[in-house]
């Protein structure tokens, strides 16, 4: 029998009796759910001039084809990638990172094979030729929501009425061969092979659109009056949601060079306003580019310090070197000074933004969205709501038509529903919550499902968290049990009713007062007024504490009592409300004796008391279970308040392999959330948590995270004790030292470092609030870190730099990657 199982079987059952009936009451949980389209993210060798036009052609013809990226697969690095030879990342590498940056659904290849080691499902990897439906062809279904629903629903609606006003629609058609596929970047196309030409008929016969034939003065008037063209037609009932900050811009570029029309479509996907040009081109645009320039040169609204938005000229990477100068100089400079900026190298889309900046993201595609309030069940959660469809789809058409994003907001499950997982657009969710769902990607965007059909109902079953957890491990082999320490975590949590809650032991003082109630022999009780003053005194004056006394009492924590004293042995036993008759038991004689009603409010025969009860009455401090929760909480709320989520487990014990069997006092995805666009790629988190203890971590301790940190590479490491720093010894700085500098080791599969290791301290566990203000508080270097403009502590990855510098004597990562760099170059 477990400890905890020890102290269950006696009288505390009832308080855990009572924690579950409290536990057990109906919950909810926040729900959006919005519409889009599907994404392809075509693949193609940038020298490939002919597929790359039947990709335009293709995108032209899908309802928001224009934001499908172009991925560029390479063997190795061209010369031409960076003008100034600050490559970095290996081919591979540059891939991964651009569909990490607009995480598609399926994969297209322009030839077989391109696809291959990218790590995508092969049933979600698609050749062009799967994309469109031939006309007359029953054989084949295509993929995604071609343009012909929402041109006869846009006739319908619109243009089969007689206009007073031009429309503005043009089909636009380059003047000379070589231009033929920058005219289809620009403004779209349409395949011209068999059986798909029904595309370009249906777009003349629904708009009667004007034809331009394209050169350098017809690109001016297009760009001059706003036309729409086939290509901007075809995301019409799609509400675009750019996240960029960046200032307009022109985009020189050579239109006979593949590599610059991949590079435009995929910056024109992600950013408002940038407008190509042609550098064939560029003396009959100068003019329109220098007005560009002066319109576009204008303060920044509702900005009260003189900030001006500065339009750019950014140069595509195969105009030479040598003559960026010279035609900056014929066609773009004007003559007031500031009102532009010169950019010679292209946006570097595949690359994860630096923290310092503002962070690069795709634009959120809409084409409707809901939000609702679901109530869920905690002992069976599941979740019913109707998907959403674009109003002017037919009723049956291709496979996967068209996606819809569900995100999922935990208002106080406290653990009892997992909803957040970790991100992973390349394979499917490892739980699939419906077992009629195909698909189901977890994205930084949110849970991704596709639809077929219209007016699809949705029927969702979830885990608790540590279930969730539980599956995830086996499916990479990882055997778990939960342990001890791990049920009376979670019993803690469950019993304060979530993290908010814990926040009541958030205090050294507390836990201590708690831990030597535990072990006080007989009942674990204290008299009701000294446990309030005691917490009273304690929290005086904190007004994020003022309410911990109640939320112990209320939530179950302790249990009120009363102690009477045995008439038999003179000794005191603490009895129930419900227990409490003429007669009572003693707990220690065990002989009954009368209640004493002769005078009942007399300390020399009863007194009122407060009993630990559940996980509360084990000690050394509740088996551990304190430091856990503590740190669990410090994740949740105290870094993470409503900028994070997490989904958690406590005290796993794993089998990795026959010799490495860790245990984990906690695991959790940690997913920081974005307040417009996507959120962040979820972290795993592995932690350690002590409590009051001399030798905290051993070198066991350290060797099974290790393990874990081997296992389990590019995940997050945490050491969390509750006493201060300084009273960490020094072979245990020595230790942890050791391991966060092999952490420091960058993967490039992983793209990023191996093994972050975060260490938490009393001063993080027990922070009230903000930890930005207890380390402002705290003083010294502390506070100069957190009063830094760009410290970020719910970025883990940030957080174990900051935590190694204050707890483990390390220098800065950056100070210790350049000294790392110069030493490798000195050899």
């Amino acid at each position: 029998m477990s400890l905890i199982d020890a102290v269950s079987s006696r009288s505390d059952i009832k308080g855990l009796g009572a924690q579950k009936k409290f536990g057990e009451r109906m919950s909810h949980m926040s729900v959006t759910v919005r519409l889009r389209p599907i994404r392809f993210a075509f693949l193609v060798r940038p020298t490939d001039t002919a597929a790359l036009l039947e990709i335009f052609r293709i995108n032209t013809c899908l309802w928001g084809g224009k934001f499908n990226p172009i991925i560029p697969i390479m063997k190795k690095i061209p010369p031409w990638w960076d003008r100034h030879e600050h490559v970095t990342e290996t081919a591979v590498q540059v891939v991964n990172g651009y569909l990490d940056f607009f995480e598609p659904d399926f994969l297209v290849e322009a030839s077989m094979g391109l696809a291959a080691g990218l790590g995508f499902e092969n049933d979600r990897v698609l050749q062009l030729s799967d994309i469109l439906t031939r006309d007359g062809d029953r054989d084949q279904r295509g993929s995604g929501l071609s343009v012909m629903d929402l041109y006869r629903d846009l006739y319908r609606s619109e243009f089969q009425f007689t206009r007073r006003h031009e429309h503005g629609i043009v089909h636009v058609a380059a003047r000379e061969k070589k231009f033929h596929a920058f005219s289809a970047c620009l403004a779209g196309d349409f395949p011209k092979t068999d059986g798909l030409a029904y595309f370009e008929n249906a777009f003349i016969d629904t708009f009667d659109p004007e034809t331009v034939v394209l050169d350098g003065d017809a690109l001016a008037e297009f760009f001059r009056s706003g036309r729409r063209s086939a290509l901007r037609m075809g995301h019409s009932k799609l509400n675009v949601g750019y996240h960029d900050l960046s200032d307009p811009a022109l985009f020189v570029l050579d239109p006979t060079k593949s590599q610059d029309l991949i590079d435009y479509w995929n910056l024109r996907a992600t950013r408002r306003d940038v407008l190509p040009v042609p550098v064939q081109w560029a003396g009959e645009l100068s003019a329109f580019a220098k007005e560009f320039i002066k319109l576009n040169y204008r303060p920044l609204p509702d900005n009260p310090n003189g900030v001006m938005i500065q339009p750019h000229v950014m140069f595509a990477r195969s105009i030479p070197t040598e003559n960026l100068d010279r035609i900056y100089r014929a066609h773009f400079r004007v003559e007031i000074e500031g009102a532009i900026v010169r950019q010679d190298c292209y946006p570097p889309l595949w690359r994860s933004s630096p923290s310092f900046t503002v962070r690069e993201m795709r634009p959120t595609l809409s084409a409707d969205s809901k939000t609702f309030d679901a109530p869920i069940d905690p002992e069976k959660p599941e979740l019913r709501f109707e998907g959403l469809h674009p109003e002017f789809a037919s009723e049956y058409g291709n496979d996967h038509r068209w996606a819809n994003v569900v995100n999922l907001r935990d208002w106080g499950l406290n653990g009892q529903v997992a909803t957040v997982y970790p991100t992973n657009h390349r394979h499917g969710l490892f739980s699939r919550l419906n077992i009629d769902l195909e698909y189901l990607l977890s994205t930084t965007e949110g849970l991704v499902v596709f639809h077929k059909y219209r007016g699809v109902s949705q029927f969702w079953q979830f885990s608790d968290d540590a279930t969730t957890i539980r599956k995830w491990l086996e499916t990479k082999n990882v055997r778990s049990s939960q342990s001890d320490s791990g049920r009376a975590t979670q019993q803690i949590v469950k019993t304060l009713s979530g993290f908010w809650g814990v926040r009541s032991i958030a205090h050294p003082e507390i836990v201590q007062l708690l831990d030597k109630i535990s072990r006080k022999p007989g009942s674990r009780s204290i008299q009701h007024q000294e446990f309030r003053n005691r917490i009273h005194n304690i929290t005086k004056g904190d007004i994020w504490r003022r309410k911990n006394f109640e939320t112990l009492v209320q939530r179950n924590a302790v249990e009120l009592g009363l102690e009477i004293k045995c008439e038999k042995c003179s000794s005191w036993s603490w009895h129930q409300l419900k227990d409490l008759g003429h007669t009572v038991n003693c707990g220690l004689c065990l002989q009954s004796f009368p209640f004493p009603v002769i005078d009942p409010s007399s300390s020399q025969h009863t007194r009122w008391s407060y009993r630990l009860v559940g996980p509360f009455a084990l000690p050394d401090y509740a088996g551990g279970g304190y430091a856990a929760a503590l740190t669990l909480r410090f994740f949740a709320t105290v870094i993470g308040r409503t900028r994070a989520q997490i989904t958690w487990s406590a005290g796993q014990e794993l089998e990795l392999e026959p010799t490495c069997k860790p245990e984990a006092d906690v695991i959790l995805w940690y997913q920081r959330k974005q307040i417009l666009g996507n959120d962040y790629p979820t972290e795993t988190v592995f932690g350690e948590a002590k409590s009051f203890s001399r030798e905290a971590f051993t070198r066991d301790d350290v060797g099974r995270m290790k393990c874990l940190a081997k296992r389990f590479p590019g995940s997050i490491i945490v050491f969390a004790t509750m006493k201060e720093a300084s009273d960490l010894s020094h072979r245990e700085i020595a230790r942890l030292r050791r391991l966060a500098t092999w952490g420091r080791e960058y993967l490039p599969n992983q793209r990023g470092t191996r093994a972050p290791v975060i260490m938490l301290t009393g001063t993080e566990l027990f922070t009230a609030y903000s930890l930005k203000s207890e380390w402002e508080a705290k003083g010294g270097k502390r506070a100069k870190i957190a009063s830094h403009g760009l410290a970020r502590m719910d970025n883990l990855r940030h957080l174990a730099d900051y935590t190694q510098q204050l707890y483990l004597g390390l220098e800065s990562y950056h100070s210790w990657l350049i000294k790392k760099r110069q030493r490798r170059r000195a050899r």
